[in-house]
């Protein structure tokens, strides 16, 4: 029997019109983001993955989309402490979390 599928997630500010393209940037770029998130990792980079989450997490805060802002703090903190295996474990629910954000953006219908 399958999981049923989690959540959308929105943006707290999706109904400010101000920040339409600022988010629509964000989500139309997030795949790509990941994608160099995920090439940190594999290739053990793990001082490049915590600034690469640490820039994700601020544009998340400032586009409303905190769920990733908090998992990419997570991911940026386990490599500075030099936790790689909670680094690796964040990098699996950042990953569920941009689908997630690409699922309820209003373009992905």
């Amino acid at each position: 029997m399958s999981q049923p599928k989690p959540s959308p997630i929105f943006s707290t500010s999706e109904n400010d019109p101000a920040q339409t393209q600022t988010i629509n940037h964000f989500v139309v770029t997030l795949a790509e983001e990941v994608d160099r998130l995920q090439d940190a990792e594999l290739e053990g980079d793990f001082g490049h993955l915590s600034t690469l989450a640490t820039q994700l997490g601020e544009r998340a805060q400032a586009t409303g989309y905190l769920p990733m802002a908090e998992v990419a703090s997570t991911v940026a903190r386990a490599c500075r402490e030099e936790k790689l295996e909670d680094a690796r474990v964040a990098m699996l629910e950042l990953t569920d979390t941009s689908s997630r954000i690409r699922r309820g953006h209003r373009g992905s219908a």
